[in-house]
């Protein structure tokens, strides 16, 4: 089985975040795309089967589990589904049945890379911390009251994978860690999946896996709700472009772009866009 090997939210090799992308004309069972995942190595893994020359059947994977969404792993597919199929198009569309929604992108080739620009849909805003919540997450990644930035609240957001949104001073931002080990269990009890801890005067955030064992380099699925949490705690306008920035902290500096349509009552739907760089191809043998 052929795979294919990008990297996502740059647009030069060896930045941004690394990804695998497998297409395959049958769906692999479940307990193999883990395993093959955990093989590669990557912070996620994309499987693809195709319905439509430009509608694939996809499967996420992280090293742990299977993911609903995830933002840069559709990103860096469509950027290679395009190089496939329409290599000479300047544009390109594609869609995604993932497991709970369909996601639409829309790719465009420059001279040695791929932008692509992907409808995460409505944000949902499904829960704001007490105060008492809010100084105990604080404290689950090394924080206190006096590294939160102002008045912000702390919020769970989705466009698709729900994000508590954690609203931090610039100079606290390189004392974070994971402090408990039940992180997982707590992020439930706000509705949340996952955290990102977002340094609201340079726009620059980071994030971990639920153990705090491994650091992403760009969290596309995080994008989403970061821009609406911005727009509608004042801090953004709707239909102006946000750059997101990520990664500094692994030398792996990445850009995620973020527009959230919209009238300044309401919030339309979320757009991110990425670059992705095509590193390499390879072959799995003997499945």
């Amino acid at each position: 089985m052929k795979y294919y090997h990008v990297d996502v939210f740059s647009n030069k090799p060896f930045s941004g975040n690394g990804l695998t992308i497998f297409i395959n004309p049958n769906i692999l069972e479940k307990p193999l795309m883990q395993l093959i995942t955990q093989e590669m190595r990557q912070f996620e893994s994309i499987f693809l089967s195709e319905i439509s020359p430009n509608t694939f059947r996809a499967h996420i994977f992280t090293m742990e589990e299977e993911l609903d969404f995830a933002g840069h792993p559709i990103i860096g597919a469509a950027a290679m589904i395009h190089d496939i199929n329409a290599k000479t198009a300047d544009e390109y569309t594609c869609t995604f049945e993932l497991n709970e929604k369909s996601v639409v992108v829309q790719t465009i080739k420059h001279d040695k890379y791929y932008s692509a620009k992907m409808n995460q849909g409505k944000p949902q805003f499904l829960n704001t911390l007490s105060k008492e919540q809010e100084l105990s997450f604080l404290s689950y990644f090394n924080l206190t009251e006096a590294d939160k930035f102002e008045d912000l609240p702390l919020q769970t957001i989705s466009t698709g994978l729900p994000y508590l949104i954690i609203p931090i001073k610039k100079e606290s931002l390189s004392k974070i860690k994971v402090t408990i080990p039940n992180l997982e269990e707590k992020l439930e009890e706000v509705n949340a999946k996952f955290f990102y801890i977002l340094d609201v005067a340079s726009l620059e955030g980071r994030t971990w896996d639920n153990f705090g064992l491994v650091e992403d380099i760009a969290t596309g699925s995080a994008a989403g709700p970061v821009g609406a949490y911005l727009v509608s705690n004042k801090l953004a306008v709707t239909n102006t472009e946000i750059i997101l920035k990520q990664g500094s902290f692994l030398g792996r500096p990445s850009e995620l772009k973020i527009i959230v349509s919209g009238s300044e009552n309401e919030i339309g739907a979320i757009y991110v866009t990425g670059d992705v760089y095509k590193m390499g191809t390879g072959e799995l043998l003997d499945l």
